[in-house]
């Protein structure tokens, strides 16, 4: 933490550390008196705000379900979700790789279960790597236990990504996986990290992809049902998706779509009929690696949060543009895109 400055949300003076209190290690500002909970590795800046994206992480990344270290005990889980696809395994390491000789700040937006965290402290062998990470649940203090790597060479705040992050420094890479889509305006937010990108830094994304017309109307539709629901409401209607999905899976026979039926964005071909609901008409994710349990979470992660915005990468691709970021590397799956840019004005590739 010694390398890293952090500022007041309201006057913008340096916090500081002031001894521990009975809930942790207080921060404050000498400046305003602005005070913040937390600990050495873990300043909540947001207190008692909160909102339904918040309310809705907090129980998703919370101790009930232990996510991150469900992913540790589960590689062939990993390799399932996007955050082992796209570009994501590449750029960690090439983040780890530089890391070991030169100073290299990284900001970690919207760092949700303490996934990128794990991967990059826990190895080891980063002496030069200095992490932030950022959201507004209130789980982040139990990832601070899980990658005990954080001591010393990171902190998590508490904070909103669509806001400025409130430290001195800028980074060699700004990383937001799979969030930019649950803020209220993602290209504003996406603005508002490149603000905190350094000349010739990386900034890499992934955000939604817009699916078929049934699919999106449907979607929007059980989202509109969902979304008004408690979190404990909502996490038991999201087991029904993960019922549909097992019992389409378990359909052994193939459909066979004669032709190209390009309004209902389905080519020619066959298809399981678990893959033609799914990818055509309504989520309902179920995987056995996932079990019940975390398949249900991960339905409940696409119908309960307030926000969860769909792209075409033409859109995204725009907002790199409009930010003078150079895209770098472009991929895309089913699910998700991933871009990566660097800022005009310096080396590149995230390098000093």
């Amino acid at each position: 933490m010694n390398r890293l400055t952090l500022v007041c949300p309201r006057c913008r003076s340096e916090l500081n550390r002031r001894g521990e209190a009975a809930a942790g290690t207080a921060w404050s500002c000498r400046g305003c008196g602005f005070s913040a909970a937390g600990s050495a590795e873990y300043v909540d800046l947001l207190g008692d705000g909160t909102d339904g994206t918040a309310e809705h992480y907090s129980l998703q990344w919370g101790e009930e379900f232990g996510f991150l270290d469900f992913v540790r005990r589960n590689r062939a889980a990993r390799a399932v979700m996007p955050a082992g696809q796209l570009g994501w395994p590449d750029l960690l390491a090439e983040i780890r790789r530089a890391a070991v000789t030169r100073r290299l700040f990284v900001y970690d937006a919207a760092c949700g279960f303490g996934g990128i965290a794990s991967d990059l402290l826990e190895p080891g062998d980063v002496p030069e790597l200095v992490y932030v990470g950022a959201d507004v649940h209130h789980a982040l203090p139990l990832i601070t236990a899980r990658v005990p790597g954080l001591a010393g060479q990171g902190v998590l705040l508490r904070w909103d990504i669509a806001e400025p992050l409130p430290v001195r420094e800028t980074f060699d890479y700004v990383i937001c996986r799979a969030a930019l889509h649950h803020t209220p305006d993602p290209a504003k937010t996406f603005a508002t990290l490149c603000g905190a990108l350094r000349p010739g830094g990386k900034i890499a994304i992934s955000v939604y992809r817009r699916k078929t017309r049934c699919r999106e109307a449907l979607d929007d539709a059980l989202r509109g049902v969902v979304t008004a629901m408690s979190r404990e409401q909502a996490l038991d209607v999201s087991r029904q998706f993960t019922v549909l999905g097992k019992a389409l899976q378990e359909v052994q026979q193939e459909v066979d779509i004669p032709e190209d039926l390009p309004l209902l964005g389905i080519r020619k071909g066959r298809s399981t009929v678990h893959g033609l609901v799914y990818h055509h008409f309504v989520k309902c994710f179920y995987n056995p690696v996932f079990g019940e349990r975390y398949s249900t979470l991960v339905n409940y992660d696409w119908y309960h949060p307030p926000y969860a915005y769909r792209y075409d990468v033409e859109e995204v691709r725009g907002w790199f543009t409009a930010c003078g970021i150079d895209v770098v590397d472009e991929r895309s799956i089913e699910a998700q895109h991933y871009l990566a840019g660097v800022k005009a004005g310096g080396a590149g590739g995230g390098a000093r």
